[in-house]
């Protein structure tokens, strides 16, 4: 039983780092893939946790085996979709907020719901913005944000706030996301908060 659950757990780390890191990979090479990105990387992962189980089980009859990966190649594809659909209103600081999780990056609306599942009363404090935004906060106005939305019609950023919880808990939120191949910087500007996003710079929209 033991070793069992263990192979599952290694099989969902690696549905998990093959389904962003992927993504990740196709976005630095095509920036305006999106949801295409998004189904390349649920099918790796798919595939990932297939082979592992199938390790796992020991199963050698091929239909058997075809049978379980179709499963779950099905299960990871409409459970990643749903959470790149939708997020839990009371994790976000405000209804407008809520407003804008359409306006990011699939990407990244996944890797949330992924880092959800270990804490629940995670916070998205800030998400699309636009230069004058930055005015309206008292902020340089930088030529170039991630927060922007760019020519694939996303912001590719995310704030995370961190007063809620303390350093460690901070520590291990942002190497959740960086091992998932994302930056997570903790900086301030009009908060203290983590600021998580996409790794390659996209071009303006």
């Amino acid at each position: 039983m033991v070793p069992t659950l263990l192979w599952l757990m290694c099989g969902l780390t690696a549905a998990v780092l093959a389904a962003i890191r992927v993504q990740l990979v196709l976005l630095g090479q095509y920036p305006g893939l999106g949801w295409w990105a998004l189904a390349a990387g649920l099918l790796a992962g798919g595939v990932a946790l297939s082979l592992v189980l199938v390790v796992a089980l020991r199963w050698r009859s091929l239909k058997g085996a075809g049978l379980l990966a179709s499963a779950v190649l099905l299960s990871v594809a409409t459970v990643g979709t749903a959470g790149a659909m939708r997020f839990p209103a009371h994790n976000f600081k405000s209804p407008e907020l809520r407003d804008e999780w359409r306006q990011l990056h699939p990407t990244l609306r996944l890797a949330l719901w992924v880092a959800r599942l270990g804490e629940h009363d995670l916070v998205l404090t800030d998400l699309s913005r636009t230069p004058d935004d930055y005015a309206t906060m008292s902020l340089s106005q930088p030529a170039g944000s991630a927060h922007y939305t760019h020519s694939d019609g996303y912001a590719r950023a995310v704030d995370l706030r961190v007063s809620d919880a303390g350093d460690l808990r901070n520590w291990a939120r942002q190497g959740v996301f960086l091992l998932m191949g994302l930056r997570a910087q903790r900086h301030g500007g009009t908060a203290d908060h983590l600021h998580v996003s996409l790794p390659h710079p996209p071009s303006r929209g």
